[in-house]
Parts: structure tokens; sequence; C-alpha cells
């Protein structure tokens, strides 16, 4: 560990960037009671989700007020995710549990242990399950067994993803971190193994002068010399930069950058809109997130509840249910894909003699 930090402690001044706007002691967090790293990426989910200017009410009103009533739950893994997407679920969204997550739902079911000091009350009950929620946590509550994963069946998920055979190592990777293996590996294909590079060439801010030379050693210890050559802009706007690796001269060519002109304007739907849609087979994403899971192929049967597929988002996993009963037409999505709100999931084609509900 000591040898570790004294590597890394030098390299720490190159990722300041990127790193949280909170350093020290916060004494807020005797409010809000989010663990550090929790903080910086709470502010960055704001930030990207465009509500920043609703934090406060979040982290000082909201999220205490969630923590209580979800039985003063431990503000750690999975606990500080799930009660942080709450609060911003309930401010965000105006009807609080209204649009309960997946992991709150299985918090509320005693997927994750019983609740340590008290159960919630039970109108959050009704709010996440409906009016029968008693029989259903009677029925679907407790501690769910976890049955082994499928590993031949992941392989098979992540080659149609990458679209080669992965390695034994790339397929441990993803095991760990789905999606994040996979624009990992994406990127590595298209980029190279860029990650031999330092973090203080990597990181490097506004580029580099021609001729300068960068002297650094690999991950294995072997040394490396690259030197900045001239760029050309062509016609056609493409741009070649050439570079001496090793001593030999590369060259590489960068596509111009595209700029969309004219671009349609998106069509936002209402939760309600979204849920009406539903009701007739036209399954789209409550809101915006990444496709972790397609539970169903086309051509198969679904009854009304059935699980289609598991969304993610900042870091918890929602099912969409079947509102209608039917046979699944069409899916529009795939394993990996980002989705916004409102954006089409796949269809259902409705049984005659099945009502919606």
């Amino acid at each position: 560990m000591i040898e570790t930090s004294g590597v890394l402690r030098g390299q720490r001044k190159y990722y300041e960037y990127f790193e949280s706007q909170f350093k020290g002691f916060l004494p807020t967090v005797q409010i809000h009671k989010l663990p550090g790293g929790a903080m910086g990426s709470s502010f960055e989910q704001a930030v990207k989700g465009g509500f920043l200017n609703k934090m406060s009410e979040i982290l000082h009103e909201e999220l205490p007020r969630v923590q209580k009533e979800l039985g003063n739950w431990w503000s750690v893994t999975p606990g500080s995710q799930i009660l942080w997407t709450t609060a911003v679920s309930n401010v965000q969204s105006g009807e609080r549990y209204g649009n309960c997550s997946g992991d709150l739902k299985n918090l509320l079911l005693g997927k994750y242990g019983p609740f340590p000091f008290y159960c919630p009350e039970d109108w959050i009950y009704e709010k996440a399950f409906g009016p029968d929620w008693r029989k259903l946590v009677e029925e679907q509550g407790g501690i769910e067994k976890i049955d082994d994963i499928d590993i031949e069946r992941e392989r098979t998920v992540l080659e149609e993803r990458l679209g080669y055979e992965p390695t034994e190592p790339q397929l441990v990777t993803y095991l760990q971190h789905p999606n994040d293996a996979v624009d990992f590996f994406k990127f590595e294909e298209k980029f190279g193994r860029v990650y031999v590079l330092p973090p203080s060439i990597f990181f490097k801010r506004g580029g580099f002068a021609l001729g300068e030379t960068l002297e650094f050693a690999d991950h294995n210890g072997k040394g490396h010399v690259v030197e900045i050559g001239p760029s050309q802009k062509h016609e056609d706007g493409s741009t070649s930069i050439y570079l001496n690796v090793d001593h030999y001269q590369r060259g590489f060519t960068m596509a111009p950058e595209t700029r969309e002109e004219g671009a349609v304007k998106e069509v936002t739907l209402s939760k309600k809109e979204i849920q009406d849609l539903a009701k007739v087979g036209d399954v789209r994403a409550p809101f915006g997130a990444n496709v972790c899971e397609i539970s169903v192929e086309a051509g198969q049967d679904v009854a009304v509840g059935d699980k289609l597929c598991v969304l993610e988002a900042m870091k918890m996993q929602t099912p969409v249910l079947a509102a209608a009963a039917g046979k699944v037409e069409t899916i529009a999505v795939k394993v990996g894909e980002t989705l916004k709100p409102g954006a089409r999931i796949l269809q259902i084609a409705i049984s005659d003699d099945t009502p919606a509900k």
C-alpha cells in the first residue's frame, strides 16, 4: 500500500480536472449523509440531468426525509444510491414515490435484508405496489436466492455487443462492469492501447508543440519516445497528423468534424402519455437510461406484469413490465444502448381477448 501510494501521489495532480470539487470536510454531510464519492457523482449527475438548481432542496430537505421514511436505511451501497435516486425522482417528478425504481421496490420487499430499525409506513408500499401491496409483499418478500450466472450466455451476449469472440480477460472484466467494459473494449479497438501513456501525457490540456519530445516508460517498464510532427488539414476537412514513435514515422488521419444542421425537434412525452402508450403495446423508456437486459424475444407471448427489459440509470436497475398482454412484435433496442425518455423499446401486438391494464 505504501509503495502504491508513493506512485499515485505524484500522478494525482494530472487527474485534478476530473476530481470532485468537494475536498475536505463538508458540514452538510451531517444532514444528507451522502458518502464522499457519492457526493461528487451526485453533482455530476445533476449537471448532466439539468437539475443543479434543485440540489439544495434534494440534499437538505428531500434526502433526509426519504432516509427517515425508508426505515433510516444505511447510507452505504446500495442504500446510498437508492436513497439518492428516490429523492431525485420525488423532486423531479413532483409526485413523491410515484416512480419507484426496481431497486427501491426490492428494498421494500426485503431483498437486501430486513429493515434495521423500523419499516416504512403503509402508504409508501401502496405507492410502490398498488392497493394489493400486502399480498405482493407476502408472496414476493424476503431475501431472494441468487442463481449462478450463466457464463456461456454472458459470453454470447458480449460477443454480440463486440462483434467478435471475446478473450477470457475481456469476459472477466465484462462480468464485473458490463457497460463500462464494452465501452472500454470499443475505445481500445478504435484508438489502440492508449492507456500505456502516463497521465501526464494522456490528460495534458492545451495540446503539444511541434517538435516536442515525450519520453516515458509503459506499465511493463519499456521506454518509449514520441516526437510531435507536423499536421495538415485537407480540402475534405480531414486532418493528417505525423508522429515519430520509437523512431518510426507514423501518420494518422482524423475525419472531419460533422455538425448537425436543421435537426428535427425531439418530441417529449409526459409520464401519462408513456403509460397510455404502454397499455396499447407501444413500450417506451420512462426515463433516460441504459438498456442492461432484454428479457423477451420477438414472437414471444407476454402477459400483463411480465418483465420486458431492465433499464439502468444512476447505478439503479429498474425492470420495465408489460402493461398489456400479447405477442412481442418488434424490439427496437439492444443491450448497452442509451435511451432518452420516451424512446421506443419494443412493440407488443395486443391479444384481442385480453384487455390491457
